[in-house]
């Protein structure tokens, strides 16, 4: 029985320990996006994005998840992403180009071992995002909104 006391005790630890480290991520950049569109910030990045935002079917405030996503960490475009009103669309064509492209100074420097140069990796992964995103939100739009 003391055997499957102990890794069960050493799993929970690890749980708690990567909850804590979410969490210290996730809350802190969430405060912010809110303290950003408190103060009128987030309407400013949001107006600036938006012609652009459009062709992926996302309002302009997404821009902010996104480069979190590529520049910082999942986890902050995560605590970005809550402080947001998504529908399902934008929340599914935003997650797709994330999921593809983030965490993009780590990912490509480690794809540079496999002999991919970082500047073409980058590129890359930045082109298909915005491919799949293209793509996607003119799948919804087709298809009238839901799948």
């Amino acid at each position: 029985m003391s055997n499957l006391i102990t890794p069960i005790k050493n799993g929970f630890i690890k749980s708690l320990n990567l909850i804590l480290l979410l969490v210290k991520i996730i809350i802190p950049v969430s405060c912010l996006v809110a303290l950003l569109n408190h103060f009128g910030i987030m309407e400013m990045i949001a107006g600036f994005f938006t012609p652009a935002m459009a062709l992926f079917g996302l309002p302009g405030e997404a821009t902010v998840a996104l480069l979190l996503s590529f520049f910082v960490n999942f986890y902050a475009a995560l605590g970005a992403i809550t402080a947001m009103s998504l529908d399902a669309q934008q929340m599914t064509v935003l997650a797709v180009m994330i999921g593809i492209c983030h965490e993009l100074p780590i990912e490509t420097a480690v794809s540079s071992y496999t002999g991919l140069r970082i500047p073409a990796a980058a590129t890359l992964r930045i082109f298909t995002a915005l491919l799949a995103g293209l793509l996607l939100n003119l799948i919804y739009t087709v298809a009238g909104g839901g799948l």
